[in-house]
């Protein structure tokens, strides 16, 4: 009796293990499938972000940089700060800055002086009939022209030899480094098969759709969290895995204040407010949303994700 007994349970078992060997060979499979779609539309989204007239900005500039000559202390700088266009984190419409301008002025200048009058002197300078608007923001000043393009620009003076830059809230001064923070980026970028600057332009999409206007993050910001995530990363370098572990860290990096990685004194989001205030509570609650839609979102849940 327990030779039959033991034969049956025996077949049972085997029944049993195959079976859940197909349902465990079936969810890889559709496992598989779920991140190849991913994938697909977030290859779409940077193929969307990617086209941009960048050679009309560099004329821009240029145009710029020779119209401002007497006013502007050493050139348009394309490669510093949020330079986007040199780091290639560029997103259409959501990047800081195309390119930092050292500006002569008088140190008894305010940020918001010195703002104003760059923005001015654009309006006055640049030619009427294809200028749209000059708008002044905390940082920097925005250029829109008549055929869509933007242009926005990082006015910057020298401080005792060093670069300054208006402060989070424009109140007052902060030093940057903007060279040796780009040359991390691309570090780190190159250290991870190239995928960090992808999965900072798809983060920027993603959360300018996801973020409430009073939580947006600074391109420069993300940026400088995307180096710390990513800085001794071994996971897949899919975008979809990428992206994901971007977001996430985010979510825990956001608590405390973002010191620049170049070793400046600043943090690059002081306007947060010490670690753990309600704003970065706030923000990183809604980070975690995020990541855990993007851990199990299909396809079509990153479509809306996205706002597509």
């Amino acid at each position: 009796m327990r030779s039959i007994m033991g034969g049956g349970s025996g077949g049972w078992g085997e029944a049993y293990d195959a079976e859940r060997a197909r349902q465990q060979r079936e969810s890889a499979i559709e496992k598989e499938r779920r991140l190849s779609k991913i994938n697909d539309f977030l290859a779409e989204q940077l193929t969307a972000y990617n086209d941009r007239d960048t050679d009309g900005v560099q004329s821009r500039l240029d145009q710029i940089t020779q119209l401002l000559s007497d006013v502007i202390e050493s050139g348009v700088d394309r490669t510093l700060f949020g330079g986007s266009i040199a780091k290639h984190t560029y997103v259409d419409g959501l990047s800081d800055v195309d390119a930092l301008v050292v500006l002569t002025g008088a140190e008894s200048d305010s940020p918001a002086e010195l703002l104003d009058s760059f923005a001015e002197t654009l309006r006055s300078r640049l030619p009427a009939a294809s200028l749209a608007e000059v708008s002044v923001g905390t940082l920097a000043v925005t250029v829109r022209y008549t055929d869509g393009l933007e242009v926005q620009l990082l006015p910057a003076v020298d401080r005792g030899g060093k670069l300054a830059i208006a402060s989070g809230d424009g109140q007052g001064w902060q030093q940057i480094r903007p060279r040796k923070f780009t040359e991390k980026l691309t570090e780190v970028n190159k250290n991870n098969s190239g995928g960090v600057v992808p999965a900072i332009k798809l983060a920027k999409g993603l959360l300018e759709k996801q973020l409430p206007p009073a939580m947006k993050m600074g391109g420069y910001h993300l940026e400088a969290i995307a180096v710390d995530a990513f800085k001794n990363y071994h996971g897949p370098k899919s975008r979809e895995a990428m992206l994901d572990h971007l977001v996430r860290h985010a979510s825990n990096a956001v608590l405390k204040p973002t010191g620049d990685i170049t070793g400046q004194s600043v943090h690059v989001d002081s306007h947060l407010g010490a670690a753990n205030s309600s704003s970065r509570q706030s923000l990183a609650a809604v980070l975690r949303r995020v990541s855990t839609q993007l851990e199990s979102g299909t396809a079509g849940e990153y479509e809306e994700l996205f706002g597509d």
